[in-house]
């Protein structure tokens, strides 16, 4: 029996939506914080409840103690008045006996909570009562004088001072009672004031955890894989092998599979692109052999009837129409056949070279601009003397690139320069390097001239294949530019172009400084450039 496993907390986030792993990041937070509120709310309770029954101690043990010296200010004023006869004592021994029991009965009320102590001061009222009541006689006795003598024997009487010690001891055991009470609720105040620090430290910490928690599966679950997307998005951009792909089923991990379908799609057209390419270059190939052989022919066959016309027996008039005809109107036509052929042909290699130079691999390494512009300038040295040109090199940082490629960019680019120089005033070429901004791991250089110029309806189509912008000033098929332009972004950079008509251009190359943070993966890098590329005509 096979053994089921439960799925993870990874694969279950990554099937979740952006939209519900937002939810959970902002319920998981608002729950902890509800949470916590509830832990603080119920210990506040709890310290409101300490502390009240704190207080209700305290109230209790005063109202103990009033009690108790209110039947003490009765006692004394009974003895006062049986001692001196004085009449001022009854007054006080009155309102101390009508105080004495309606504060027992409020001390019987607070404390009606704990049954032994209610039964405390129930037998305390009794012991209260008793003692109010034979005072009360004794206090009549004492306001006779002829009765004082015996008011005084009765207050000595054992039963009487008995009576008074029950009660003191009574009322002694009630208040080790209720200090006892009052030292744990005291005590118990206390602890729910150290454990409610320690809560809200803990709080803290939970709150710095799970924000720790939630950046890391964030991080996880979002950052990481949106990562991969944007790498994706960059080798799709730059034609290169893609990651392997996300997995779940979250907005993510589909937008990553439409990635690897287009992936799919634009490396099957490419290689429809380029069996059509090669197709259509072998059906014209044909024809045109036969043309260029056939146009031969006919030129060799105009040469005879010349040879013929010239040998013949035919009037002058005749010969001159005929030599005529043959010279201007049939040789004229095999010259524009034979244009046309290798007009043609060229534009088939040209379309040949366009389409390889998406598909060529590249040889990744730091690259010496200085001394690769160095190498183009002294190539072109019998070019540059034929135009009377300057050409000033700056500082050239190196970048990270396939050599033969970055020659290629920088041969053409200084090639278009030389042929685009005015004929009116000296030429002058400054190849150089710009700060780019906002783009450290890059580097821009610039190739700028005093040439004729690029108006500015021209520009959008610059480089775009077979645009021909003064076409009778150099050869070429109008490619040199699209093909710098798809070298330039398989590198992972750019090219633009400033310009003003009569005052020369200057394009802007931006290439990669260092290598990428994540080199494309099961991408060969080691294959040299396509020797049929060779340098790139401008």
């Amino acid at each position: 029996m096979q053994k089921s496993v439960a799925p993870r907390w990874g694969e279950i986030s990554d099937n979740l939506t952006i939209f519900k792993k937002g939810l959970l990041l902002v319920a998981i937070p608002l729950l902890a914080q509800l949470v916590f509120l509830g832990v603080l709310l119920k210990m506040h309770y709890e310290q409101v409840e300490a502390q009240r029954w704190a207080i209700h101690s305290k109230e209790v043990i005063a109202k103990t103690e009033t009690a108790f010296r209110t039947l003490m200010q009765a006692r004394g004023a009974v003895r006062s008045l049986a001692l001196t006869g004085d009449p001022q004592f009854i007054e006080p021994w009155e309102q101390a006996r009508q105080r004495s029991l309606p504060i027992l009965k409020q001390l019987a009320e607070r404390v009606s909570d704990k049954p032994i102590q209610e039964a405390k001061v129930q037998r305390m009222g009794e012991q209260a009562e008793q003692a109010l009541a034979l005072l009360s006689s004794i206090s009549l006795l004492a306001q006779q004088s002829e009765t004082r003598a015996q008011a005084l024997a009765e207050l000595r009487e054992p039963q009487t001072l008995h009576l008074l010690d029950d009660l003191r001891t009574t009322i002694d055991d009630f208040l080790a009672e209720e200090e006892r009470l009052d030292e744990q609720r005291r005590a118990a105040l206390r602890r729910g004031s150290v454990e409610q620090n320690w809560t809200l430290a803990g709080g803290g910490v939970l709150a710095v955890l799970s924000t720790l928690a939630l950046a890391f599966g964030f991080s996880r679950s979002i950052g990481q894989r949106l990562s991969v997307l944007m790498s994706n998005a960059r080798r799709l951009a730059a034609g290169e092998e893609l990651a392997v792909p996300l997995t779940g089923r979250d907005e993510l991990g589909q937008l990553d599979r439409v990635f690897h379908e287009m992936a799919d799609t634009l490396r099957q057209k490419d290689r429809e692109n380029e069996m059509f390419v090669y197709s259509v270059s072998h059906d014209l190939r044909s024809p045109l052999v036969n043309l260029q052989g056939f146009s031969q022919e006919l030129a060799l066959v105009c040469q005879d009837l010349r040879r013929i016309v010239a040998d013949s027996d035919a009037s002058p008039a005749v010969r001159e129409r005929v030599v005529g005809l043959i010279d201007r109107d049939a040789g004229e036509a095999i010259q524009f056949i034979q244009t046309a052929v290798r007009r043609l042909a060229a534009i088939i290699d040209a379309l040949l070279r366009l389409s390889r130079v998406g598909r060529v691999e590249y040889q990744w390494q730091e690259v010496d601009v200085g001394a690769t512009v160095e190498r183009v300038v002294k190539a072109l040295t019998n070019t540059i003397i034929q135009k009377s040109a300057e050409v000033v090199l700056k500082n050239l940082p190196p970048v990270w690139g396939d050599p033969t490629t970055i020659e290629q960019i920088f041969a053409n680019l200084v090639g278009n320069a030389l042929n685009y120089l005015d004929p009116a005033r000296p030429g002058s070429i400054e190849v150089g390097a710009t700060k780019t901004v906002g783009a450290a791991d890059f580097h821009t250089y610039y190739v700028k001239d005093n040439g004729l110029g690029i108006a500015e309806g021209h520009l959008p189509k610059l480089f775009l294949a077979f645009q021909r912008l003064h076409p009778n000033t150099a050869p070429g098929e109008g490619i040199g530019l699209t093909l710098v332009r798809r070298m330039v972004e398989r590198h992972g950079g750019r090219i633009w172009v400033e310009s003003l008509v009569g005052q020369g251009s200057t394009f802007f190359v931006s290439l990669p400084a260092k290598p990428p943070r994540e080199p494309a993966d099961g991408v060969a890098e080691t294959t040299r450039i396509d020797s049929e590329l060779g340098a790139i005509a401008p």
